[in-house]
């Protein structure tokens, strides 16, 4: 199972997540299952608007460093740009499961090492997944623990 989380802060929000959507289709990455979107405050004390969340299954062809290459491409292609972690952005695309596979190394870490304490994250997991475990921890559990508000932004794209 491979599970993509996107995150975007700047208007148009709901457009950004629709073309990125769009886009990761376009490069032959099937979506699966999609969460609802999920509005919540900036997470890492930098990005200064609410973000618009959601997750996604997909399928590809790809392994996990050719993913991330294409991500990394549609990120671009829809505006964003590193200027400072955890800053504003047009649109943030990041690998949260690839199937059972662990990557620790400067390019990638997955399972993603923040999932455990991103509600905006373990929220539509929970959502698309009910109870199930990541890095050996409950994703539900983990989310019970979070205080940090989170609401439905709307209803699936």
């Amino acid at each position: 199972m491979i599970i993509l989380a996107l995150g975007t802060n700047i208007e148009p929000r709901e457009q950004y997540l629709k073309d990125a959507l769009r886009k990761l289709e376009e490069n032959n990455i099937k979506i699966i299952l999609k969460s609802s979107v999920y509005e919540t405050p900036a997470w890492g004390g930098v990005a200064d608007q609410n973000f618009l969340n959601m997750c996604i299954e997909v399928e590809s062809n790809l392994d996990a460093y050719k993913l991330l290459d294409t991500i990394q491409k549609i990120e671009l292609e829809l505006g964003r740009v590193r200027k400072e972690h955890w800053g504003n952005r047009t649109i943030d695309i990041d690998i949260i499961t690839f199937d059972d596979l662990v990557f620790n190394d400067e390019r990638l870490i997955v399972p993603h090492k923040y999932i455990h304490e991103r509600n905006f994250v373990l929220a539509p997991l929970v959502e698309m997944y009910g109870d199930i475990e990541i890095s050996g921890m409950n994703i539900k559990k983990s989310l019970e623990k979070i205080t940090e508000p989170i609401r439905i932004f709307k209803s699936k794209l």
